[in-house]
């Protein structure tokens, strides 16, 4: 690493670092000296030199009228890089506060995921039970059961095995009604709702923090996941009244 690249590092542009290097190997000079010593401009050596001498790299004497500078001591940079490193500090944490503040009532931007295909379907169904101990909340038609019937039974086991409860509401039916039979043993509790499930082929799945779109069958399988707490609390409201209106 050039010495140009090591001052780089610690914040200096290509020419200030050659501005910088040529008053440490002049001693004390004057602005032109340098300028000729970087091969850079006379009007740009001054402009540099008062730049590097507000960031501490440069000082300034007068003699006789005349402007002279001098590289500070190598050393020097460490305590001025330490100093630099506190006043930032202080000041960040000065307005820490403000700007937490200012995040919480920012909006947040929800996570959005899509899965397609029959590995993409048994992904995004997987989501349901990444989490243990919890409930979930669901609008589950009997068409997208018929599809992977037997992944279906596996997925049952491995909600039962993580303590994933279910509450389903579902069109009721001969397929369906024999469903509910197993709720106590699969951790499910089943509600019949005709008005609303009837001829749906699409299955809704309502999270803590997140809402679920699944439709599967033979020709087409789709997922969309959203993360966003709050669109799935106002879901999980709505169902809770649903819920209400729906038959055991």
């Amino acid at each position: 690493m050039t010495l140009e690249d090591g001052l780089e590092k610690l914040g200096l542009n290509r020419k200030e670092a050659l501005i910088y290097l040529s008053a440490l190997k002049l001693g004390l000079a004057k602005a032109s000296e340098i300028a000729k010593k970087a091969s850079v401009g006379r009007e740009a050596a001054y402009y540099l030199l008062k730049l590097l001498q507000e960031r501490g790299f440069v000082s300034e004497i007068i003699k006789s009228g005349v402007k002279y500078y001098s590289a500070v001591q190598p050393r020097t940079i460490l305590d001025y890089i330490e100093e630099d490193k506190r006043k930032k500090a202080e000041a960040i944490q000065e307005i820490l506060p403000e700007l937490e503040s200012l995040q919480k009532i920012a909006l947040t931007k929800p996570k959005i995921e899509v899965y397609e295909g029959v590995d993409g379907f048994k992904t995004i169904v997987s989501k349901l039970v990444e989490k243990e101990n919890k409930q979930i909340c669901a609008y589950v038609p009997e068409k997208i059961l018929h599809f992977l019937p037997a992944f279906h039974l596996q997925f049952r086991r491995r909600r039962k095995e993580r303590n994933v409860r279910m509450k389903m509401i579902t069109e009721k039916n001969q397929f369906m009604r024999k469903i509910k039979e197993n709720d106590k043993e699969e951790l499910r509790e089943t509600r019949f709702n005709n008005a609303i499930m009837k001829s749906s082929n699409s299955a809704y799945f309502i999270l803590d923090d997140a809402i679920i779109l699944i439709k599967a069958n033979e020709k087409e399988q789709l997922g969309v996941y959203v993360k966003e707490e709050s669109t799935a609390l106002l879901q999980k409201r709505i169902f809770n009244h649903v819920w209400e209106l729906s038959r055991s």
